[in-house]
């Protein structure tokens, strides 16, 4: 059985998994920023820095990069690279493409999902729609995007979705 999973929500693995490619990708990004820039320091300016020495700048040039990364990957293109990787779209709760200011909104709001232990990722865990909070507060929502594609259900999944989709099917026909 072919079923279509693109606009369902996106589970809490799979957005933790992108989460993961995207802090991953971004810290490398800034690094070989980092270095970079370290080495025109160096050779063209002569000026001699330490990229390794711990300091208020360079994380706080960490924070903004990491939240330019969100907003405008967002912003522009709906994903980030791992969102795109694992096949996630984030949207407005409408259903539209999100807007740049919301999409702003959301990268400013994502540390506040960290706070308390990570209390923020709670609704992606218990909520119907899976939304975090930096979700809630810019209106979003986070869904599967695989295009026209299909996926290919196993048989003994197959046979619970059809059961499951006619029962559903029987019910609004008697309502």
């Amino acid at each position: 059985m072919r079923q279509d999973v693109s606009g369902n929500y996106a589970g809490p693995v799979t957005r933790l998994l992108a989460h993961w490619v995207d802090i991953a990708l971004a810290g490398f990004m800034f690094v070989a920023g980092l270095v970079a820039f370290d080495y025109v320091l160096r050779t063209i300016a002569g000026v001699e820095t330490n990229v390794t020495e711990p300091s208020w700048v360079r994380g706080s040039a960490g924070a903004l990069w990491f939240l330019l990364y969100w907003w405008v990957c967002i912003g522009v293109a709906g994903k980030t690279p791992g969102k795109a990787l694992l096949g996630l779209r984030v949207l407005s709760k409408d259903g539209e493409n999100l807007s740049g200011w919301r999409a702003g909104l959301r990268a400013l709001s994502l540390p506040l999902s960290y706070l308390v232990f990570g209390i923020g990722f709670l609704g992606i865990l218990a909520g119907r729609e899976r939304r975090a909070l930096h979700d809630v507060i810019a209106g979003s929502a986070v869904v599967y995007d695989w295009g026209p594609r299909t996926a290919e259900l196993p048989t003994p999944i197959s046979a619970f979705v059809a059961r499951r989709s006619g029962a559903d099917t029987a019910e609004q026909e008697t309502q």
